[in-house]
C-alpha cells in the first residue's frame, strides 16, 4: 500500500489556509486565481505592504521606548524593510511553493480539458472552495 507523500499533504494544508479569504484580509485583491502562479513580484508587493504597515507600528513602539529613556532611535525605514524582507523569505519558503505547484497542475488540467473538449472534473480543491 502506498503511503501519501508528506510534502503533498503539507501542500494541501498550506493551500487550504491560503485559499481562505479571511487570511488575505484587506489584501484579498492581490490573491491570484488558483490556476495562476504567485510571482515573486506579487509576493514582494504583498510582503512590502505587510512589512511596511507592521514595521511602522514597530517604529511607533520603538519611539515610545526611546522616549522613555532607552538609547537612540534606529532609522525609520529599518523595521519596515526588515519585516518586508522576512515576510518575503517566509512566503517563498512556505506558501509560494505549494501555491505554484497547485497552479501548474490546475493550468495543465484546464489546458487538457480545453484541448480535448471534455469538461474539467471537479477536484477536492474545487469542493473545498465551494464550501
Amino acid at each position: 500500500m502506498d503511503k501519501p507523500n508528506p510534502s503533498f499533504r503539507a501542500d494541501e494544508r498550506l493551500n487550504q489556509l491560503s485559499d481562505r479569504d479571511a487570511v488575505w484580509g484587506p489584501l484579498l485583491f492581490l490573491r491570484p486565481e488558483r490556476h495562476q502562479l504567485l510571482s515573486p513580484e506579487r509576493v514582494l508587493g504583498i510582503a512590502s505592504l505587510l512589512g511596511g504597515f507592521y514595521g511602522m507600528l514597530a517604529n511607533v513602539m520603538l519611539g515610545l521606548i526611546a522616549r522613555a529613556g532607552a538609547g537612540g532611535k534606529p532609522s525609520i525605514f529599518l523595521m519596515p524593510a526588515l519585516l518586508a524582507a522576512m515576510c518575503f523569505v517566509c512566503a517563498q519558503l512556505s506558501v509560494v511553493g505549494a501555491w505554484n505547484r497547485r497552479a501548474r497542475l490546475l493550468s495543465r488540467r484546464i489546458g487538457w480539458a480545453e484541448l480535448t473538449g471534455r469538461p474539467l472534473p471537479r477536484t477536492r480543491d474545487d469542493e473545498q472552495a465551494a464550501e
